[in-house]
């Protein structure tokens, strides 16, 4: 009897990973641009927002719902939600997906490996940028929705950030790849995924920058410029 293959996964990180840039401010204000061109005079507002973030004055969980509502409304329709998203995805994808980062979402597809986007940013535009980089699926922060269907900014348990996106790798994983052995890769810019890091075999830290090559010697990790490529 041969032996079992491991189920092979490869968890990436969005902003500054698969893409050069984060997407949620920059989403907020492409998508304020495009429909409604008054909210831009809302952005002192935004502003504040950020430098109350900032300065911790409030969290994650209480920014994101409160920039969301400033700059696209109580709620985004269904059908405006899809929009938004694939247009957002379509112009970011052909343009912000470092060489890197292409190459090894092609190898590890190659390999055999289930594509994994793990993010803190929203999930109903993220949601549309896996499915067009053809990502398998995707763990990212929930947004509540109303009875018709609608997006709301209120967030739908906590922000996929840190130990909370590791958990709910961890749930995707137990959902996923429960009945056999499993070889995880991942891939992030930032240690903060730290948690997420210990759930895999291998581990790369991705950045150029002298301070992130000493916190991935130090921790154990690989460490890989997306600017250049897998090696």
């Amino acid at each position: 009897m041969s032996e079992e293959l491991p189920i092979r996964v490869a968890i990436y990180d969005l902003d500054r990973t698969v893409l050069r840039r984060p997407t949620f401010t920059l989403f907020l204000l492409w998508a304020a641009w495009r429909e409604a061109r008054w909210r831009v005079l809302l952005l002192p507002a935004l502003a504040a927002l950020m430098i109350g973030y900032a300065l911790r004055l409030y969290g994650r969980d209480r920014f994101k719902p409160a920039a969301i509502r400033l700059m696209l409304g109580a709620s985004i329709a269904p059908a405006r939600a899809d929009k938004l998203a694939a247009d957002f995805a379509a112009w970011r994808v052909s343009r912000d997906v470092p060489p890197g980062a292409q190459a090894c979402i092609a190898r590890d597809r190659a390999e055999g490996y289930r594509l994994l986007m793990a993010t803190a940013a929203p999930e109903f535009y993220a949601g549309a940028i896996a499915e067009a980089l053809g990502f398998d699926a995707i763990v990212a922060t929930r947004h509540r929705r109303a009875a018709d269907g609608s997006w709301l900014p209120l967030l739908d348990g906590g922000n996929c950030y840190g130990a909370e996106k590791a958990r709910r790798v961890t749930e995707w994983l137990d959902a996923n790849a429960a009945d056999g052995a499993v070889h995880i890769r991942a891939y992030s810019d930032h240690p903060s995924d730290a948690p997420t890091f210990a759930l895999a075999h291998e581990s790369w830290l991705i950045g150029r920058s002298r301070k992130l090559v000493r916190l991935a010697a130090q921790q154990g990790w690989r460490t890989l410029d997306f600017e250049i490529g897998p090696g």
